[in-house]
C-alpha cells in the first residue's frame, strides 16, 4: 500500500494549505525524501535507499512481512521507520518487540542514538528509559516502547499500541504471539521481520498470508555481496543446498525443521538473581581472574575452537540433584596451549569432579594433553565425539545401550529443563542460541542438528554429559563408560 501523493496534494490544497505547506507535508510523508533530508550514512552523506528497499520503506500497509537473509538492511529500515514515526505520528504509540534481549538491545540502541544525534529529532525527545524496558516519550505525544517477550509473552501484557514492529520474528514463541495480538489497537499496523529457520511456526504462517505485503530480500541483494562472500558462507553452512545457507543467505524456508528446545522451558529455568561469573579472554590476555568459588561439586563443559570459532567454557555446581550454571568463560582466538592452561587454572579453583571436552579437531589435542598429565586427569577428563555413538549403560537383557552422543546429551538438557532441575542465569547470548537451535530428520530417522551459533549449547552438552558419566561410574565398567564409535 502506497500513499497517492497527487491525490494528497489536491486534498491539502482544497483544505487551504499553501504550496509550501503542502511540499513540507509531502517531504515528511514521502519517507525516502524525509530520510534523505534528515539522516546521513556512515560516511556523513545524505542517506540513500538501495533500489530493492524502496517499496518496503515507502509502504503504508497494515500488515507487512519480511522473510529475508542476513545483512540486507532490515535493521536500518526499522531504525529509520521508528525515527520517522516520532515526527510523523503524534499522539500514537509504537512497540518494537523481539523474543530475546540480545536482539532488542542493539536495535533499540541504534534507534536511540539515531534520534539523539539527529538535530531535527533530538529536541522532540523529552523522556528516555532503558530499564526495566525501553521507553521513549516525545514532545508531540508519540511514545516508543521496546520490549522482549519474556516468559509466555508476559512483557506484552497491558500494552495497547497503534503499530507493532517485530524483529527476529522466527524466534517468537506461540504464547508470545498470542499476547502480541492482544496488544495491537484496532486498525493498527503490524510489521514483521524475520530470517527463516525451517520451523513451521507463526512466522512461517504469516509469510503465507495473501492479505499481507510480502518481501523476500536474499543476502545476495546487498551491494557488497561478492562471489568470495558467497563461497565463504557456503563453506560455513555446509554448502549452498544446506538449511543454513537456504535460510540465512537466501531467506527461504526450505525443508521443514523442528525446534531442539522448548524456549518456555528454558525461560522457566532462568533465575535473575543467580550469582554468575562471566570472563572473556583473547589472544592478548595473559592473566585469568579466577573467582574464589564456595565449596561444592563442580563440572566443566568445553567447546573448543581457535581461528574462526570461539571457545566456550561453562561451569556447573551440583545442588542436591540440581545443576546450577555459575560461570561462563569465552575465549576468542586463544591458542590451544593457553586453553589448556586456562582449564588447569580453573581446576585449581574449582577442583572439578569431571570435565567434558568436545573431541573435535580443536578439542582433541587439549583433551589428550590434559590426560597425559596423569591418571587423575584420565579419570577427570571425558573427550566426547559429537558425531559418534556412546554406550551409556547396559540394557536389562545385558546388551549395551548405544546412543548417538549428541542426541543423548541434548536429551539430558531437555529433560532437566522440563523437570526444572537446571538453573541458568539471565544471559542473553545463551538465550539467543537456545531460541534459534533447530534440527531436521533424515529419511532413515537420523537427527541432524543445524549448523550455526551453538557453541555455548555444545559446552552445556559437554558439562551435562560429564556430570552424567561421573554420577554413573559404578553402573558399568570403565571400558563401557565412554565408548565412542564413528558412524
Amino acid at each position: 500500500m502506497r500513499l497517492d501523493f497527487s491525490r494528497a496534494r489536491t486534498l491539502l490544497q482544497n483544505h487551504g494549505f499553501t504550496k509550501t505547506e503542502i511540499e513540507h507535508w509531502i517531504a515528511l510523508y514521502h519517507r525516502a525524501t524525509f530520510a534523505h533530508l534528515v539522516f546521513t550514512d556512515r560516511n556523513g552523506k545524505p542517506w540513500q535507499l538501495r533500489p530493492y528497499q524502496k517499496d518496503s520503506f515507502e509502504s503504508y500497509a497494515l500488515r507487512k512481512v519480511h522473510c529475508d537473509g542476513r545483512d540486507v538492511g532490515k535493521t536500518t529500515e526499522i531504525e529509520l521507520i521508528a525515527a520517522w514515526a516520532s515526527v510523523a505520528l503524534p499522539d500514537s504509540e509504537m512497540l518494537v518487540a523481539t523474543q530475546c534481549e540480545n536482539h532488542l538491545y542493539p536495535l533499540m540502541d541504534r534507534i536511540c542514538r539515531r534520534i539523539q544525534t539527529t538535530s531535527a529529532l533530538a529536541g522532540n525527545l523529552v523522556e528516555l528509559h532503558r530499564s526495566p524496558s525501553w521507553h521513549m516519550r516525545f514532545r508531540n505525544g508519540f511514545v516508543l516502547w521496546g520490549r522482549i517477550a519474556g516468559p509466555r509473552g508476559i512483557n506484552f501484557q497491558g500494552l495497547h499500541v497503534d503499530w507493532q514492529i517485530i524483529d527476529e520474528a522466527q524466534e517468537m514463541t506461540e504464547t508470545a504471539w498470542g499476547e502480541l495480538y492482544q496488544a495491537l489497537n484496532a486498525g493498527g499496523k503490524r510489521w514483521v521481520y524475520g530470517v527463516p529457520n525451517g520451523l513451521r511456526n507463526t512466522f512461517y504462517r504469516m509469510t503465507q498470508i495473501a492479505d499481507a505485503e510480502q518481501y523476500n530480500w536474499p543476502s545476495t541483494l546487498h551491494p557488497d555481496f561478492t562471489s568470495e562472500k558467497e563461497e565463504e558462507l557456503a563453506l560455513l553452512y555446509g554448502g549452498k543446498d544446506s538449511p543454513g545457507y537456504i535460510h540465512r543467505v537466501l531467506g527461504q524456508h526450505g525443508a521443514p525443521a523442528h525446534a531442539v528446545f522448548d524456549l518456555e522451558d528454558y525461560l522457566a529455568c532462568v533465575q535473575d538473581s543467580l550469582e554468575f561469573c562471566e570472563i572473556c579472554l583473547d589472544a592478548n590476555d595473559h592473566a585469568l581472574d579466577v573467582p574464589n568459588p564456595p565449596q561444592g561439586v563442580y563440572y566443566l563443559g568445553c567447546d573448543l575452537g581457535y581461528a574462526r570459532d570461539p571457545s566456550e567454557f561453562v561451569i556447573y555446581r551440583l545442588d542436591g540433584t540440581d545443576l546450577i550454571n555459575t560461570a561462563h568463560i569465552h575465549l576468542a582466538a586463544v591458542p590451544y596451549p593457553r586453553q589448556q592452561e586456562v582449564i588447569l587454572e580453573l581446576d585449581r579453583a574449582y577442583n572439578f569432579h569431571a570435565i567434558g571436552i568436545d573431541n573435535g579437531n580443536s578439542g582433541r589435542a587439549v583433551a589428550h594433553a590434559l590426560m597425559g598429565l596423569g591418571s587423575d586427569w584420565c579419570e577427570k577428563v571425558f573427550p566426547i565425539d559429537f558425531g559418534g555413538n556412546i554406550t551409556v549403560e547396559t540394557l536389562p537383557d545385558g546388551r549395551p545401550d548405544r546412543r548417538p552422543a549428541k542426541q543423548f546429551m541434548t536429551e539430558l538438557l531437555t529433560r532437566r529443563m522440563a523437570e526444572r532441575t537446571i538453573t541458568f542465569p539471565r544471559y542473553p547470548r545463551r538465550e539467543t542460541q537456545y531460541a534459534a537451535h533447530t534440527y531436521s530428520v533424515t529419511s532413515n530417522g537420523r537427527i541432524l542438528y543445524d549448523k550455526g551459533d551453538d557453541h555455548i549449547i555444545d559446552a552445556d552438552r559437554c558439562a551435562l554429559l560429564a556430570h552424567y558419566l561421573d554420577t554413573h561410574r559404578d553402573h558399568y565398567p570403565v571400558t563401557l563408560r565412554l565408548r565412542l564409535e564413528s558412524f
